[in-house]
């Protein structure tokens, strides 16, 4: 990993940190968004390796903007529609590469038994909304954005538990960092665990970073088959 890299993420961290504890909910959510355009231009000006691979970061870039006008219901709506994509297209990415991946009986029910406790945890989370957000298509697209973060997690410790390379790696680091940048935001914003909002930040700026490194290591890979 390069030194610049490294030091350009910790530096958005330490931003957004700075902005969640000196400026108010709403005014800090520009430095989200801000971080997630340095990021998409980074990786148009370096990393550029797929179509696909763009059009998730820029997915990340509208959403974190509709994100800072999250309290208008068609934006809030539009927050989850950009992710649920950014989602779908990610589980595309990898997919192919698992066409050959047999599963036992024994995978199978522990996938089942987490899929029904997932299930049942989103819908406790959903019961936990406030009214304003008690209606069928915000509800429909929350239980969507839970599941398909479901599959998208197991689809990369999938990926992870048949290759464990870095690009493997990497993949995790970006299911998981936004996936728990979801679970952390909801905690902060629904729950009023203020402090949660720190790690939301943390994690989906992480997700975005390994999201960039995962893209070089393509470049990288394609590069050497190239050259043999």
């Amino acid at each position: 990993m390069k030194f610049w890299f490294t030091l350009l993420m910790s530096l958005l961290i330490i931003a957004n940190f700075s902005a969640i504890y000196y400026l108010d909910n709403h005014t800090d959510r520009w430095f989200r968004f801000a971080s997630t355009l340095i990021v998409l231009f980074i990786y148009i000006s370096k990393y550029l390796q797929s179509k696909r691979l763009l059009w998730i970061v820029i997915l990340f870039t509208l959403c974190d903007f509709f994100l800072i006008y999250y309290e208008i219901p068609f934006l809030k709506n539009s927050v989850y529609v950009s992710r649920i994509l950014a989602y779908l297209l990610l589980i595309q990415v990898i997919v192919p590469s698992l066409s050959k991946l047999k599963l036992n009986l024994i995978t199978l029910s522990i996938a089942v038994f987490t899929i029904v406790i997932d299930l049942y945890l989103i819908n406790e989370m959903a019961e936990s909304l406030p009214a304003s957000d008690q209606n069928f298509i915000f509800l429909v697209l929350f239980y969507l954005l839970g599941i398909i973060s479901l599959v998208l997690g197991a689809t990369c410790l999938s990926y992870l538990n048949r290759y464990s390379d870095k690009k493997a790696f990497f993949l995790v680091v970006v299911s998981f960092g936004f996936i728990l940048s979801d679970i952390f935001y909801y905690n902060a914003y629904y729950l009023g665990f203020q402090e949660f909002f720190y790690l939301d930040r943390l994690t989906n700026i992480t997700g975005l970073g390994a999201l960039v490194l995962y893209s070089r290591e393509k470049i990288k890979s394609i590069s050497e088959i190239e050259v043999a």
